[in-house]
């Protein structure tokens, strides 16, 4: 049995609040595994994960366990660093996929159950995973920014979770962003945006959106970025360009195989870096929470954190 230092984290509103009628269930079998000696905080409020994930390494925890969705494991990960450094680069990041976003679980390759998920906690391994780093304009207009585990998108992407959490999430993952991509596709404005990849490339056009990828899946199950991969020390971009509503309907059910990529309706790119910007304002999401607007900058950070998700046989 696992001796390590381990602290939880658990969101009981992810999955539009199912987690919470599991929660008692999920932590016996951690403690089952894990032992006893746990300690816990049940977050109530947005980005508190984020500080209780901060003050557990600080004092020592050497496993950080999120157990919610994308939104809450990217608040954890947040908490792992301070002023732009982490604070125990030894801390290890568990997970307990339970919520409406999946995309991080997936494209780690977790798999589905919540038992088999707990096996990893107690003996699994860990692996170096890339993290990316957004700045971004906020509500009042200041600059923020946030760290991301999984994805981070740009026009249609932004307004697909704005309806999804507004309307759709009490449906589940795949449903909820199905659904939302669906009736967004009909209402989205295409907008014009300038990408410039690796401070040499520039692309200034109309775009019906644009995603920036660490994990392959995202939005319930959508292969937007085929070959991303999260430990590579890059990012890659997809361009949707102007798309029509009628060119959006037939590439839809594409974003799932990943085929969309033979059209020539998508630019693909790889970069480190990225700064995006617009004469409009354009809503930025990362990881299925709503941030903020353009203008951007975008980074990766390689083999930032460990994350326990291999299990002893490799599979």
């Amino acid at each position: 049995m696992s001796k390590t230092k381990t602290h939880i984290i658990l969101n009981p509103a992810s999955g539009a609040g199912k987690t919470e009628s599991r929660s008692a269930e999920i932590l016996r079998l951690i403690e089952h595994r894990l032992g006893d000696s746990l300690s816990l905080h049940v977050t109530q409020t947005r980005l508190e994960a984020t500080g209780s994930a901060a003050e557990a390494i600080q004092r020592g925890c050497e496993l950080i366990v999120a157990i919610g969705g994308d939104g809450t494991i990217q608040e954890v990960v947040n908490g792992f660093f301070v002023d732009g450094h982490l604070i125990n680069p030894g801390c290890e990041l568990g997970i307990i996929n339970c919520g409406t976003g999946h995309g991080f679980a997936q494209s780690l390759g977790l798999p589905q159950s919540i038992e088999s998920q707990v096996e990893l906690l107690a003996y699994g391994r860990t692996r170096f995973v890339d993290v990316g780093r957004v700045r971004y304009a906020s509500g009042d207009g200041s600059a923020s920014d946030r760290y991301f585990v999984n994805e981070c998108q740009f026009g249609i992407g932004g307004a697909v979770v704005e309806r999804v959490q507004g309307n759709h999430k009490q449906l589940g993952g795949t449903f909820a962003f199905g659904l939302g991509a669906l009736e967004t596709l009909f209402s989205h404005k295409n907008q014009w945006m300038k990408v410039i990849l690796d401070e040499k490339k520039m692309i200034t056009e109309r775009m019906t959106g644009v995603v920036i990828a660490n994990g392959a899946y995202m939005g319930g199950g959508m292969n937007l970025a085929p070959t991303a991969r999260l430990d590579d020390g890059t990012l890659k971009v997809l361009i949707m360009r102007d798309l029509s509503i009628v060119q959006r309907l037939w590439n839809f059910p594409r974003i799932y195989s990943g085929t969309h990529l033979r059209s020539p309706l998508f630019g693909y790119h790889e970069a480190r870096s990225l700064a995006i910007s617009s004469g409009e304002s354009v809503l930025v999401e990362a990881d299925g929470e709503i941030l903020g607007t353009t203008p951007c900058e975008i980074e990766v950070i390689p083999s930032a954190i460990q994350v326990r998700s291999i299990s002893l046989n490799g599979g």
